[in-house]
């Protein structure tokens, strides 16, 4: 919206995220920033090119997955604690499907 958004960027630096400078691209051409801290840094239409270390990704995937494994845990916990002993809940299916749609009858 034509103001830089300082909050976002800066978000983003403590997440581990780098500015992309021109310099590091080599013979690559592309716009960069004109002025101001980030002077230098591959940007296209507002948006800043970033890179961020392939370790702080899987340290954050895991964390998210363990995040996910827990809280399945909690509601499967939750589900067999209170099934009543004339309808037991042996093991909930986990799979989902998805159609849009069926089979086009041909005329």
């Amino acid at each position: 919206m034509g103001q830089e958004d300082k909050k976002n960027v800066a978000s983003r630096m403590r997440e581990g995220y780098e500015p992309v400078r021109l310099e590091e691209l080599g013979d690559f051409e592309a716009p960069t920033v004109e002025d101001g801290t980030m002077k230098g840094v591959v940007s296209v239409g507002g948006l800043l090119l970033a890179k961020i270390p392939k370790e702080i990704v899987e340290e954050r995937n895991a964390y998210f997955t363990r995040q996910t494994e827990d809280q399945q845990e909690a509601v499967d916990n939750n589900l067999l604690r209170e099934q009543h002993p004339s309808m037991p809940i042996d093991n909930p299916d986990r799979q989902s499907r998805v159609s849009f749609g069926g089979a086009k009858e041909s005329k």
